[in-house]
């Protein structure tokens, strides 16, 4: 009698244990049922409004901003820089040859100097590989006058697998078949790019020599070395994103007789200004730096009705393969 009543027992803490056990796991999949269909309903318009998933891909692409400047330059373009575009990085970092207490600056020990940016970027590279590689999945670098659109750039780069060997900008021609990307324009490295660019194209005595040459040019090239793809940020209609020349010199449309013109890789759209997805603009005096913020982010036309937008989908491991080898065996088109 006792040891049917300790059986009992026991199958009944058995059975209990087994239930609240159940209960959690069923708990556990519906919520990851329910994670699942929240992303999912982030993705598609019009469950989300673009001010959401803005919110959203701020935490799904991180990105990281380097921005080369010096000592004269904290308290205006740096300073501009750091409570506009540059507060909407995941992290930003200021290369400079002196701290700042208002800055969050990488202090580089070496003379300011044109033919040094190349050093400086090297050395702001290598920092960021060493110290913050797995922490975000992009990493931009960008001049001082430079005034990014971090949304529109988030929304560009969604698509894309961080782990692929690619970087964006704005292309220019070179000797190198892929050219590179414009300095000034700003440009973005993958995880993997900025990996590559510091396992195997840093330490090379040979492909990647540390000289006084343009810093970009000379990322370019040692980048194509390793393998990394320079990608093409056109929209659809052929027009820029990342763009290496100011606003003034690009309204009503992209002027013919500038510097530009011999060095596009893809021969610019000059019907009109350039994309609606603008990314990036250069030589961005400081007043400009308020102009942006004030017609992007505070101006409202009202009864202006803009199209809902839904993000792009993501590129599988054969997809984003087919995307490479496109953008490797682009030549270009602008013989000018």
């Amino acid at each position: 009698m006792i040891l049917v009543m300790i059986r009992n027992i026991v199958f009944l803490v058995l059975g209990i244990i087994i239930g609240v056990r159940l209960t959690d796991l069923v708990g556990y999949l519906k919520l990851n049922d329910l994670r699942a269909s929240e992303k999912a309903a982030l993705l598609t318009y019009p469950v989300a409004t673009e001010e959401h998933l803005a919110i959203w891909l701020r935490r799904e692409v991180r990105i990281l901003c380097l921005v080369l400047t010096m000592p004269s330059a904290h308290r205006t373009k740096a300073a501009r820089v750091n409570r506009t575009w540059g507060a909407r990085c995941n992290k930003l970092i200021f290369m400079s040859t002196k701290t700042d207490p208002h800055l969050n600056i990488l202090k580089i020990n070496i003379s300011e100097s044109r033919s040094n940016l190349y050093a400086k970027v090297r050395t702001g590279m290598s920092y960021v590989h060493k110290h913050h590689l797995n922490d975000y999945d992009w990493f931009v670098k960008a001049d001082d006058d430079t005034y990014i659109v971090m949304e529109n750039l988030r929304l560009f780069l969604y698509p894309y697998d961080p782990e692929s060997s690619v970087y964006f900008g704005c292309r220019f021609k070179s000797s190198y078949s892929q050219g590179y990307m414009s300095g000034g324009g700003g440009y973005v490295l993958s995880r993997d790019a900025l990996r590559r660019l510091n396992l195997f194209a840093l330490n090379s005595t040979t492909t990647c020599k540390l000289n006084g040459d343009s810093e970009d040019l000379q990322i370019g090239h040692c980048l194509q070395d390793v393998g990394v793809i320079a990608g093409d940020t056109r929209d659809f209609q052929g027009h820029h994103r990342f763009l290496p020349i100011s606003p003034w010199d690009l309204i009503p449309s992209i002027g013919v007789g500038s510097w530009t013109d011999g060095y596009f890789f893809h021969k610019p759209n000059r019907s009109d200004c350039c994309s609606a997805s603008a990314i990036t603009f250069h030589y961005v005096k400081d007043v400009e730096f308020e102009f942006f913020e004030f017609f992007l982010y505070y101006l409202r036309v009202f009864g202006l009705h803009r199209t809902q937008r839904a993000l792009p989908s993501r590129l599988g491991f054969r997809q984003m393969n087919e995307r490479l080898q496109y953008w490797s065996h682009q030549v270009t088109d602008n013989k000018g």
